[in-house]
C-alpha cells in the first residue's frame, strides 16, 4: 500500500509524525531518505513527540550514528547513515543489535543501505516542493502496514491531529 501527502509547512510535517506515532508498535522499523534539509529529522522529532519524547532531546545522530531514547511510550532507536555513505553495512553501526521487537527504529538516510533492512519496515521519501512545502511518499510492503496506513490516513484527514 502506498500514501502520498503533500506538507504545507512544518505543522503538516508535525501532524503526520503524530499521526505516525499512533500507530507505530514495537518492532516497527521506519526508513527515511530524502535530500539534505528534506524534513528527516522535523519528521523524526515529531514522532518522538508523539511517542512522549522531549523534541529538543532529538536531534540528528549524524556524528554518532546512532541515538537512544529510551523514555517514552515506545524506545526510539534513531540512526544516521549519511557519514557511511552509499552501502552502508548496519553490521558495522551495531544497529543490527536494536531490530528486535522492543524498539521503535527510524533510519535516516535509509537509501545508503547496502541492503533492504526488512520488509516489514514502512519506507518513507521527502521530496522538495519549495522551501515550506515537502511531499510525503509511504510505502509498506506488507500486510502489517495496510492496517495502520489506513489509521494513519484517518488520521491524517482529521482537522485535529
Amino acid at each position: 500500500m502506498r500514501l502520498r501527502y503533500t506538507l504545507k509547512g512544518i505543522q503538516a510535517t508535525e501532524a503526520l509524525g503524530n499521526c505516525l506515532s499512533r500507530v507505530l508498535e514495537p518492532g516497527s522499523v521506519i526508513l527515511l531518505s530524502g535530500d539534505l534539509g528534506a524534513g528527516k529529522t522535523s519528521l523524526t522529532k515529531a514522532i518522538a513527540f508523539g511517542l512522549g519524547i522531549e523534541k529538543k532531546e532529538v536531534t540528528s545522530p549524524s556524528f554518532a550514528i546512532i541515538h537512544e531514547h529510551l523514555h517514552g511510550h515506545l524506545p526510539l532507536i534513531h540512526a544516521d547513515l549519511y557519514r557511511l555513505g552509499l552501502h552502508a553495512d548496519i553490521t558495522e553501526t551495531g544497529l543490527e543489535d536494536y531490530i528486535d521487537a522492543k524498539n521503535v527504529i527510524i533510519i535516516e538516510w535509509a537509501e545508503y543501505l547496502k541492503e533492504p533492512l526488512l520488509e516489514t519496515s514502512i519506507k518513507i521519501e521527502l521530496d522538495f516542493i519549495d522551501e515550506q512545502n515537502r511531499e510525503a511518499h509511504l510505502s509498506g510492503k506488507t500486510e502489517i502496514w495496510n492496517g495502520r496506513f489506513l489509521q494513519l490516513d484517518a488520521c491524517m484527514k482529521t482537522p485535529c491531529k
